[in-house]
């Protein structure tokens, strides 16, 4: 934050501090000098006690070292001294929000408005304090005119993509498409899944889209596609977001089927135009990134054979290859798994399309020959599990949400609901890590990015997700993690402890789960903390019902995956709409997961408990803060969030609650 120095309004003040005084104070603070600035700040406070500067600098500080008591004083000083200055009333609703006075912080930052109506940080923070006073609307509202004042605000953005998982739009509203593409586009500030269900819910009330989406017919005609083709033209927040991640929403789906099936049908009819190479571009990466989870007709299945045929004939011939054959047959098949994909010439002038569908499945392939190895994996169940992995490296993705600012192990904790039964961990200044089970690299990135000076360690049983990973990693230009393949079995081999151990939606997986939890702990230090993720039994009953009734299927290939699938779709079971809430339903490698999986167990929080305890772990807290938000509403603000009683309770009366996965911190003394 930039300071600015407003003179004390105050008439009976003494004298203002030297210059030189003052200039120190913003010098240090500017340049991150913090136990310098405190320093002085206190100086100032205590020499010149009617000046503002000290008591606004000090509020700041405090706050940041978690001392949200002495900085609510601090800050109140600093508004009675200079009661026009905008800032210090935000700094002062920053302390309130901190203490959890979410009431007055609003009533600080609408002051700070009031005063300085363009002033896009009050915005934003009012906002924030509107959602957790679950006023969804208004802090969406709040959010983007803070983006409005200030178009390149990250953390408004990061503000904003985090309320757009809760918002389902009713009415259409254009002007919010420039924002949206912006915050799509913007570097890594959010996984453009987590917002997609959003996004399609303002597409679906735009007019245009409602007709293109509601005719009830079986096939496209070459005519009516190069209609809608150029008619998508208007809708660049669509196209970006359909090369980002994948549609979890079945009409759009259906709609873009058809597309891609009257395009093979007439693919040696087809004009060319700029705008179908760019439309064919987009659905080429959609397929790709949703791994081909769309089912084909027969019909397709031979037109695709007829039409790789022909490719292959081109190329053999040494003749100049289709564009539009090329694109076509990118929308059914992963073009990098054909030999002639490297000398194709084509798709020379569309980078995006040549780098992701040709040339990193290649990077990766090279990448996986030189990963290291800990030990050949034994166990059966894992190498089941390794081989699942290694067909559906999971997840395919493109973009995530990466923390901006990392943050010192003190830091970190000290803004977290975590409940530390030792508090030495804090003293760390460059904490060693492992994530046990890194999968594609999102996980162990986003770590990475989060805590300062962090050493970490990933390992995972799929070198084809390893793979993913490093190229993800080298992408972002992170030097400070280390990718293994290995066994959760056979970490003993180590020989190495951790200050943190983080594995989510790993030991699920395990043929005995509380004995890699065992192994995992044993590799943790004293005093250490652990972050695990488990399925519950309550939230995946609807899993465990499709589970049971297509039990009988036996899921060997992609093609059996996509028949239940369509089973699914074209079934009457009553909880399938809960299914389709899930983006994972909606990419190959998350729906074989979540419902396929080789080996799968589930827990509750009674089980959690008692495991717990026999590990020798003091149970921290969940991780999730809306969920905390929640059982907080649901007894009273004041209600013990660390008794897994009463999470069990609560629970019990809101069954979908976890339906991710229990997120849950605990801490080894």
């Amino acid at each position: 934050m930039k300071l600015s120095n407003p003179q004390s309004e105050n008439k009976t003040t003494n004298k203002s501090p030297p210059h030189s005084q003052i200039n120190d104070l913003l010098d240090y603070y500017q340049k991150h000098e913090f136990v310098e600035a405190e320093k002085q700040a206190i100086f100032l406070t205590q020499e010149f006690p009617y000046h503002q500067l000290g008591w606004k600098v000090l509020g700041i500080l405090l706050g940041q070292k978690g001392k949200n008591n002495e900085a609510l004083i601090a800050n109140k000083r600093s508004v009675e001294l200079s009661p026009n200055d905008a800032e210090a009333h935000t700094n002062l609703g920053n302390s309130l929000s901190a203490l959890g006075r979410m009431n007055e912080a609003e009533i600080s930052y609408k002051n700070a408005i009031k005063i300085k109506p363009d002033f896009a940080e009050a915005h934003s923070n009012l906002g924030v304090t509107l959602e957790r006073l679950r006023r969804t609307e208004e802090a969406f509202r709040s959010y983007v005119k803070a983006l409005n004042l200030k178009p390149d605000f990250i953390i408004a953005k990061i503000n904003l993509s985090r309320i757009l998982k809760r918002i389902r739009f009713k009415s259409s509203n254009p002007e919010l498409y420039p924002l949206l593409t912006n915050l799509l586009t913007s570097g890594n500030i959010t996984r453009p899944k987590d917002i997609s269900a959003c996004i399609l819910s303002l597409l679906k009330n735009d007019p245009l889209i409602q007709d293109m989406l509601s005719k009830k017919i079986i096939h496209m005609d070459i005519e009516e596609v190069e209609f809608t083709i150029k008619s998508l033209e208007k809708f660049p927040i669509l196209h970006y977001l359909m090369r980002l991640c994948p549609l979890p929403d079945l009409q759009f789906e259906d709609f873009f089927k058809k597309i891609r099936s009257s395009l093979l049908i007439n693919a040696e009819l087809i004009p060319y135009s700029s705008e179908l190479i760019y439309f064919l571009s987009t659905l080429s990466l959609h397929c790709f990134t949703n791994e081909y989870i769309y089912e084909e007709s027969e019909k397709e299945t031979i037109l695709v054979e007829k039409l790789e045929n022909r490719i292959n004939s081109t190329f053999a011939k040494s003749q100049h290859e289709n564009i539009i054959d090329i694109l076509i047959l990118a929308n059914y098949r992963p073009l990098h798994n054909f030999d002639w994909s490297l000398n194709i010439k084509a798709l020379d002038q569309l980078k995006e399309v040549k780098l992701r569908l040709i040339i990193e499945p290649h990077q990766e392939r090279e990448l996986s020959l030189n990963i290291n190895m800990l030990k050949k994996v034994s166990n059966n169940v894992s190498s089941i599990v390794k081989e699942q992995y290694e067909d559906n490296p999971y997840p395919r993705w493109i973009k995530l949400g990466k923390p901006i600012k990392q943050k010192s192990i003190l830091e970190f904790f000290n803004e977290s609901n975590l409940n530390l039964y030792s508090e030495n961990i804090k003293n760390l200044s460059s904490p060693s890590i492992m994530i046990a089970g890194g999968g594609t690299g999102q996980h162990p990135i986003e770590t990475a990015c989060r805590f300062k000076n962090s050493k970490i360690l990933a390992i995972d049983l799929s070198f084809s997700s390893l793979a993913y990973a490093i190229r993800k990693t080298k992408e972002l230009s992170l030097d400070n993690i280390e990718y293994l393949q290995a066994d959760i079995l056979d970490l003993h081999l180590l020989n190495k402890r951790f200050d943190i151990i983080e594995s989510l939606g790993v030991l699920h997986h395990m043929n005995d789960p509380i004995e890699g939890w065992k192994i995992l702990v044993s590799l943790l230090k004293t005093n250490g903390l652990m972050k695990i993720g488990l399925y519950s039994e309550l939230a995946r009953q609807d899993i465990l019902k499709i589970k049971k009734d297509f039990s009988s299927t036996d899921i060997k290939y992609v093609t059996d995956i996509k028949k239940v699938r369509k089973a699914i779709i074209d079934s009457n079971l009553v909880y399938k709409e809960r299914l389709y809430s899930s983006e994972d339903f909606y990419n190959l490698s998350t729906l074989r997961d979540l419902i396929f999986h080789v080996q799968e167990h589930q827990f509750t929080i009674p089980k959690i408990k008692e495991n717990l305890k026999k590990l020798g772990l003091n149970f921290c807290g969940f991780e999730n803060k809306e969920i905390v938000s929640q059982f907080r509403d649901f007894y009273d603000q004041k209600s013990d969030i660390y008794n897994l009683d009463l999470w069990h309770k609560f629970e019990e009366n809101n069954p979908n609650v976890f339906a991710g996965m229990y997120q849950f911190w605990s801490q080894k003394l």
